[in-house]
This record gives C-alpha cells, structure tokens and sequence, in this order.
C-alpha cells in the first residue's frame, strides 16, 4: 500500500470536525461576567431595600435575561477541535468566527486560573505563536482538561517540528481525536525551586523600589514632626499605601511559586488570587540576567530572569510572569538554575576583566562596577552598583556584534562592544574598553558566535 507523502503542518486539508469537538465549561460565562452580576445584584437589592418595584427591576429583570440567554448561545456556538496540524477555534453569536492556529508554531501554551475560575475548578488556556504575539485564548476549562491539551498541543508541536520520518507518524493519526492522538505518559516533572512566602515578603522590603519608599515617609515623618502640619504628615499614608500595593502584587503573582523540569522544558507556576503557569522551552532561551539588588547581596540572595525568542510581547504581566524565571532565593540556587536554563555552559568560569582607569571620566562610580569577558561559549557582563546586573548570553545566539563609540569616547580612546539579542531583558554589553581590545574582542567573538553555531546548528 503506497504511504501518503508527508506535508507541510500549514497545507494540511480541512477535515471532519465532529470526531474531535469539543465545548467550553458551561459555567465560561458566568466566570467571564460575574462582576457584573454581582453589581446587578446590588442595585437589584438596593432599590428593593429603598422600596422601588417598578420599571427599574423590570428592566433590571430583562437585562439579566438577555445577558443569560446570550452566554447560553455564546457557550454553544464557541467549538474548538484538533485538526490535523492545527487548533481550530470557532466563536461568535451574531458574527462568527473561525481561527486556525498553527501548532508547529506554537512558542507556548499557558495555564492561567483567575480567582473566580480557580474557585470553580477552571481554567483558561492562552496561545503564543511564533513571531511574539498571543494569537488566542480558550476561556474557560475544566483545571484538567486544560493541562491534558496542553499537553498533547505541546507533544504534537515537537513532533511536527521533529524530522521527516517523525512527521509521517504524526500525519497518519491527523484524523484521530485529541485523546486519541494523547502521547504516552510523560515523564514525572522534576522540581528545581520554591519560593517561600516569608523570603518572598522579606526581599520586597529589601528592594530599591521599598528603600525610595521607605526614605520618602521617613521623610514626610520629619516634616511633620519639625512642622507640626498635619498635610506633612498625611503624606506618609500614600507611601504606606504604595508600600502595600507593592507587596501585595509581588505576593499575589509569586504566592507558592514553583519551577519545575518537565518533558516539554522549564515549567513555572504561582500566584494567589490568580494562579497561572507557563512553560519555557530550553532550546529558545537567548541568555539570563541574575540580578543582586544591594541589600540582597549581604545575604546571599538574587533573582533570575531569561529573554526568550519568540516570547508574546502583548501579554499581560500581571498574569504572565514575563521575564522572571525565579523572584527571590539563595544566589547558588539562581546561578544553577541559570546554568540549566542555558543547557549546562559554565559560565561562572569566565573571567571577567575590567575597564582601564581611563573610564572613569565616563563613569566617576560606574566604572568600579563594570566588568566584561567571554570564552569560547559564552558572553558575559556586569554592571551596576545599587542593583548590580549579570548579562550572559550563549556566542550561538549572538544575532550581530556591535562596536559603538561616543564623541567623547573616541577623545579617551574607548569603545562599546554590544551583543544584538531579541528583545527581553538580557543586553550583554562590554562597556568603556580600550578601543583596539573592543575591535580584537569582536573578531574573537565574531569567529566564537560562527562556531558554536556551526557546532549546535549544523554548517
């Protein structure tokens, strides 16, 4: 029997949908709009405690209706299937719609739980493409059947990315439902940090951002003491406030926070009122930044953070933890989960050399902090005193090497040298050197970055 040549995962034809579909949870509408019921509610209940039973209730009646009757046929309508190398999504009551997502072009697939959802057992399921934009949502699913098509959305992706022979085996099973097309069980996931609530409330008050507050009422403080003005004094409470909100968002986005090694790569999950989780794929990871503000440095603490190609640039950071792969912990537990984020490269092995004393009249203070060097894998900077930064990036994922040179600058004989990346928080970048070691330094790198892409890519 002749074997079905193998197509591109975009070419894929249409297919019955009936085998494989699937609806949303039922209560989707209710977690989507219930503020607003609850706010129905309350007026409902205060005009009839103020004793109005007339046209404000009836009209209050019909739009609860209207509002029922409309989440019925919007949880109807909205369908949602696997259909060979794709996600099909359809929605809308009045205008329809029909999305197609790629999943060979899937850069992730993350779990987000909002309080009322999490409450209920829910959970919405939100899709980044290639090309750094979220492309869709599927709002809401039971906890479990969301992390199963993750899931399978994630093994699919791999195979579909996989070489020919491996295509062929995820071709033949395109028309197979979800469960069917499930992979295999995969393999246990591998905890490598926590955060504990307490290191989490104690290193925000260790923040630059809670020193400047702290500074600011203790300011306000004196005024008000040496003045005897109340406004003075009244103006400790915003700062108070400010304080407030500022942990409470830090412990609201990492409340039992965790990273987890998972079959499909760095696994991250936390959060209180709203718990969402997200994975990053080891092979996509561009560099880490370990960041060590100055009272965190005296005991021993540091957080982590990761650029990561293809990363959604539109997401929300309130429910997506963005760059930070870990808040807070102890500084060899962030170095070591750095390592492991850039597949094992030793990079505390590379010496680091600083600026010539000429840099200086640049930097009268930065200079003591600054300091640069790289080996044969990998680029490292560091800079910073209040909040000293340490930029690493693999040579292979160098997009182009920079030399910049300012006018004055040029008048110390001294240059730039900066590492391209995609966009995120890791900028390596070999400041106030020598300008003739700048130049020698990026033709080294130059042949390092060919390299090592030749070795990890292929020529």
């Amino acid at each position: 029997m002749t074997q079905p040549e193998p197509t591109d995962p975009g070419e894929q034809p249409a297919q019955p949908a009936q085998a494989g579909l699937k609806r949303l949870s039922p209560l989707s509408p209710f977690v989507r709009s219930w503020i607003f019921f609850v706010a129905l509610l309350g007026i409902t209940w205060q005009n009839l405690g103020g004793g109005e039973t007339g046209p404000i209730i009836v009209l209050l009646i019909v739009v609860v209706l209207v509002g029922l009757i409309y989440g019925f046929f919007s949880w109807l309508l909205t369908k949602y299937w696997i259909d060979g190398a794709e996600l099909r999504i359809e929605t809308g009551v009045i205008s329809r719609q029909s999305r197609r997502i790629r999943i060979d072009r899937l850069q992730g697939v993350d779990v987000v739980q909002p309080m009322v959802a999490r409450i209920l057992g829910l959970a919405e399921l939100r899709f980044d493409v290639a090309g750094g934009k979220a492309e869709g949502t599927l709002a809401f699913l039971p906890l479990a059947e969301a992390d199963e098509l993750r899931t399978v959305l994630l093994s699919r992706r791999d195979i579909y990315r996989a070489p020919t022979a491996s295509l062929d085996a995820a071709n033949s099973d395109t028309a197979q439902s979800s469960e069917q097309a499930a992979p295999a069980q995969p393999a246990p996931e591998r905890e490598l940090a926590r955060v504990d609530p307490g290191l989490l409330i104690a290193s925000t008050a260790l923040t630059p951002q809670f020193i400047a507050l702290a500074l600011a009422a203790g300011a306000f403080g004196v005024l008000s003491s040496l003045g005897g003005s109340f406004g003075a004094g009244a103006g400790v409470v915003p700062v108070l406030i400010g304080f407030g909100v500022m942990v409470f968002r830090r412990i609201n986005r990492f409340y039992k926070y965790a990273v987890t090694d998972s079959a499909t790569g760095l696994h991250l999950a936390g959060g209180l009122l709203e718990r969402a989780s997200q994975t990053i794929v080891l092979h996509r990871v561009q560099g880490v930044v370990v960041s060590e503000p100055l009272m965190w440095r005296a005991l021993g603490w540091a957080r982590l953070e990761v650029s990561v190609a293809g990363a959604s640039s539109d997401s929300d950071d309130e429910t997506k933890r963005g760059s930070t792969v870990l808040p807070v912990a102890n500084r060899d537990e962030v170095l070591d989960l750095a390592q492991h984020l850039l597949s094992g490269l030793d990079f505390r092995s590379v010496p680091l050399t600083p600026p010539p004393g000429r840099a200086h009249w640049l930097a009268p203070i930065g200079a003591f902090f600054q300091s640069a060097g790289q080996d044969e894998t990998t680029l490292v900077s560091r800079s910073g005193w209040f909040d000293r930064r340490t930029m690493i990036a693999p040579h292979r994922r160098a997009q182009s090497l920079t030399v910049q040179q300012g006018p004055l600058q040029r008048l110390l004989r001294l240059a730039d040298l900066r590492v391209d990346s995609p966009p995120g928080p890791v900028s390596v970048r070999f400041q106030n050197r020598d300008q003739d070691w700048t130049r020698a330094d990026l033709e080294v790198a130059r042949q390092r970055a060919g390299a090592a892409r030749r070795a990890a890519f292929g020529p």
